[in-house]
């Protein structure tokens, strides 16, 4: 079945892909995506690498936009009338350079999200604790650099509830993770130390552990 009001959805799509801002791109193409899900009872949350995006203000970039929801065929039937194709697990818009991919029904535990005003349309996010969480575990488990450097973007980023975020580390079995980023942290700011000596230290850890 057609999705109501398609034409104004194609159109909100067209202009958050044209959106400048790398900060900004995703989580206004995300919000779009969100908003058209919504009809077919879906309420996404933004997670992974455009979560990160967003809450570094573009000091991490990706092109790959990742939402957690139950998804099923009324899912896959708002992405085909907003011009997207199946491509395995991901959905691609070769006109408007979007991809997008579903990994999950839901965030899970005891994980939180929050929610953004994006130009007026409300978009679920994953809290910046749960998702420096998340990063830190494919720094220790998947021995991922990259995701050490974005939490150490993160801790940077924004006012972040320290106790809950060292309670969500307990959990997650990645205290020791999180110790060593915010101790090269606080080299960052205290020392001036730049991204890619930080990024040395953080491969150091894992060569180690």
């Amino acid at each position: 079945m057609p999705l109501k009001n398609l034409k104004k959805f194609q159109d909100r799509l067209e202009k958050a892909a044209k959106e400048k801002s790398l900060a900004k791109r995703g989580v206004k193409i995300a919000a779009v995506i969100a908003d058209a899900l919504r009809t077919v009872g879906e309420d996404p949350i933004l997670v992974g690498g455009t979560a990160v995006e967003f809450y570094t203000e573009g000091g991490y970039a990706t092109q790959d936009i990742d939402m957690v929801t139950p998804g099923g065929p009324s899912l896959f039937e708002v992405m085909m009338n907003l011009g997207f194709e199946r491509r395995g697990k991901d959905f691609i818009h070769e006109e408007l350079e979007i991809y997008i991919e579903f990994p999950g029904v839901s965030l899970g535990g005891e994980r939180q999200s929050d929610l953004l005003d994006v130009d007026g349309t409300p978009l679920l996010i994953i809290s910046i604790e749960d998702l420096i969480v998340d990063r830190l575990c494919a720094y220790k488990f998947w021995k991922s650099g990259i995701d050490g450097l974005a939490a150490l973007l993160l801790l940077e980023s924004r006012k972040v509830d320290e106790k809950r975020l060292k309670t969500q580390a307990k959990r997650e079995e990645v205290e020791d993770a999180l110790d060593w980023v915010e101790a090269v942290y606080e080299k960052v700011v205290r020392e001036k130390m730049k991204k890619e000596e930080a990024s040395r230290k953080l491969e150091k850890w894992l060569r180690k552990n």
